[in-house]
């Protein structure tokens, strides 16, 4: 925020206010001029956290601008928390070694008063840490900086109807498991809500997922093809060899793909198969016409 010069204590204060900095102009106003410092105020370029206390703002206020360097990171879509990782470590001061294992295993991050991770059993905040461009001050460490992606989230998460997860009794970390499958395994927006359905009508007649991406997750390294081997890896995350859905989700997926898992299209199909150069896909409900279109693909038909 900006100062601009000849704004007085209590003008200060409502900026403050208005920006989440603190609650309360008129106790700002009564602690800058009870403490001396009021007077002492300089006008410049501030970054101020949301919710600080009226002490070390005024302290700032006092002591005037510095001069830090600010980075500016954008997280993609469908990026996982190694990808996140390895972007943070060559671009910005932050460890990536670091925010992988923090991010990783939930449990050297302390309390984590989120209410959508309470059925998250994964350990992980993989699926959490929401795709967007983060600004952040160079003194910033990888735990602050995870904690200010988890706060996006938070932010982001409570402008989705949830309706149709609590008709399914779903919780939000199936929701993000599911939406984290979409992003993966569609390159075309209009095929979101397709393939939403497909795994629900999966999940709902008992059948394995069968998702590539899956396996994908667990590889050491991504693949062009997967091979039969490959597709028999013991991991909880492969959904070729255990029913129902993984233990979390497998990236962090966007906007689009968490609503599509809420908002699955009407239709019965249960297969498709990549037959598109362009990223589409054949959908059918048909166990023979699946084949055939996989047959078709491999033939370049």
């Amino acid at each position: 925020m900006e100062i601009t010069p000849g704004l007085g204590i209590a003008e200060i204060g409502k900026i403050l206010v208005d920006k989440n900095v603190i609650s309360n102009a008129f106790y700002f106003d009564l602690y800058a001029k009870s403490s001396g410092l009021g007077s002492r105020f300089k006008p410049g370029n501030y970054i101020f956290s949301e919710n600080m206390k009226y002490g070390e703002v005024v302290k700032i206020l006092a002591e005037g601008p510095r001069k830090k360097k600010i980075y500016k990171i954008v997280i993609p879509e469908g990026f996982t928390v190694e990808q996140i990782a390895e972007r943070l470590d060559k671009n910005t001061p932050i460890n990536g070694g670091e925010f992988k294992r923090l991010a990783l295993d939930i449990r050297g991050l302390g309390a984590l008063n989120y209410y959508f991770l309470k059925d998250n059993q994964a350990g992980s905040l993989e699926g959490y840490l929401f795709p967007k461009t983060y600004s952040f001050l160079e003194e910033k460490t990888a735990e602050e900086v995870l904690r200010i992606m988890l706060d996006q989230f938070d932010e982001e998460i409570g402008k989705f109807d949830f309706g149709y997860a609590k008709e399914k009794g779903m919780s939000i970390h199936e929701i993000i498991t599911i939406a984290s499958l979409i992003e993966k395994e569609v390159s075309i927006p209009a095929e979101r809500e397709v393939v939403a359905a497909v795994i629900y009508n999966r999940l709902k007649k008992g059948m394995s997922l069968q998702m590539c991406a899956t396996v994908q997750y667990v590889l050491p390294e991504r693949k062009q093809h997967l091979s039969n081997e490959d597709l028999k890896i013991d991991s909880p995350y492969n959904t070729y060899i255990y029913r129902g859905l993984p233990p979390g989700p497998i990236c962090n997926p966007g906007s689009t793909s968490i609503r599509a898992a809420l908002n699955p299209a009407s239709v019965d199909y249960l297969y498709y198969v990549l037959t598109g150069s362009d990223g589409s896909h054949t959908f059918t409900n048909s166990y023979d016409e699946f084949i055939k279109a996989k047959k078709d693909a491999k033939n370049g038909q």
